[in-house]
């Protein structure tokens, strides 16, 4: 298989940039995916509990997967019984409690595959594992109404200059319009408060070519208008790593680990079906790769955003979404 390769290959600091892949399913059991990764790469795999394993020391490095539902990780840790009394401390009504939680959340809740970061001219390697899991009839997005399930591509920055940062996000903002039609993001994903799309106020001060920010000034700007991670490009973790003094207090505890990476959580997990590949959702990023390091092009698109968006009210998504397949010869 042949992957594209971002324009920009290596960080400032002259290492390759790495990609790590987040993976939402259902239907397979968390012990299984567990022994499917450790078939494939190797590794040794650790029960944390029943709702969280991890493949350690794999040829990839460490995989992680979890139901992603705090109220089951925490009834794993036996926390929520210490406060219902001593007649749960029988392992037997225990367990059929457990069970019974178990069988309800696994209707709603996804299996969450973290893998780990490697190599951008790796990324191919990991069509095994999404081929063993459709092998194995896994459960993605469009398998029921209420799978709002998602696939994140975690991206390395090439580097954490302001202008950089800024300029992905404008190329990110000029496409989520046709990202959303290319994409067909599933009815379930849009309602949900996972991917709430940047205000329009927010993408109209970005995209005004006379913004020109600090770093503080960026980072404050993100957060009056983004207190939040539930963006689709969620630039909460790369601007902790930039100045977490910033972030932290915002975050109030809320899970954010620094990294020098965009979270781009727009794409459905496809994972059911059988002609679907992880290349696909990594060719949709490398254009907002490409855009972002045409600075001209930026401009200009930038300039036409917001004349076209004062110009049109109703239907100027769908507008603008054909407008940027057409100057920038892109996928229909």
């Amino acid at each position: 298989m042949s992957y594209k390769l971002p324009e920009i290959i290596n960080t400032a600091r002259g290492d390759q940039r790495k990609v790590g892949l987040e993976l939402e399913l259902a239907g397979i059991e968390i012990e299984k995916v567990a022994e499917i990764v450790q078939s494939l790469y190797g590794g040794d795999i650790n029960e944390e509990h029943r709702y969280h394993y991890e493949i350690s020391d794999s040829k990839l490095g460490d995989f992680r997967i979890e139901l992603d539902a705090r109220i089951l990780r925490k009834m794993a840790n036996r926390d929520i019984f210490g406060k219902w009394g001593t007649d749960l401390e029988e392992e037997s009504i225990r367990k059929s409690l457990e069970d019974a939680v178990d069988k309800l959340a696994k209707t709603v809740v996804p299996l969450e595959v973290v893998m780990p970061p490697i190599p951008v001219t790796e990324l191919y390697r990991l069509e095994d594992l999404r081929e063993r899991l459709q092998e194995n009839k896994a459960e993605g997005t469009h398998t029921s109404f209420v799978h709002a399930f998602g696939m994140h591509i975690n991206i390395e920055s090439p580097d954490l200059k302001t202008e950089t940062l800024l300029n992905y996000l404008r190329s990110f903002l000029i496409l989520y319009p046709w990202l959303l039609e290319v994409l067909e993001v599933d009815f379930s994903r849009r309602i949900s408060p996972f991917v709430d799309p940047f205000s329009q106020k927010y993408v109209v001060k970005i995209l005004e070519p006379s913004y020109n920010p600090d770093q503080e000034q960026f980072i404050r700007d993100y957060l009056e208008f983004n207190p939040t991670r539930n963006r689709p490009l969620d630039m909460m973790p790369i601007f902790a790593r930039v100045n977490n003094k910033l972030i932290y207090p915002v975050m109030k505890g809320r899970k954010n680990d620094p990294r020098p990476t965009f979270h781009y959580r727009l794409p459905n997990s496809r994972i059911d079906d059988p002609e679907w590949r992880f290349e696909d959702e990594w060719n949709r990023w490398l254009e907002i790769e490409k855009l972002a390091g045409d600075k001209e092009m930026l401009h200009k698109l930038s300039r036409l955003y917001l004349t076209r968006n004062e110009e049109t009210v109703m239907s100027f998504r769908r507008e603008w979404a054909t407008t940027v397949t057409i100057l920038l010869d892109l996928d229909e």
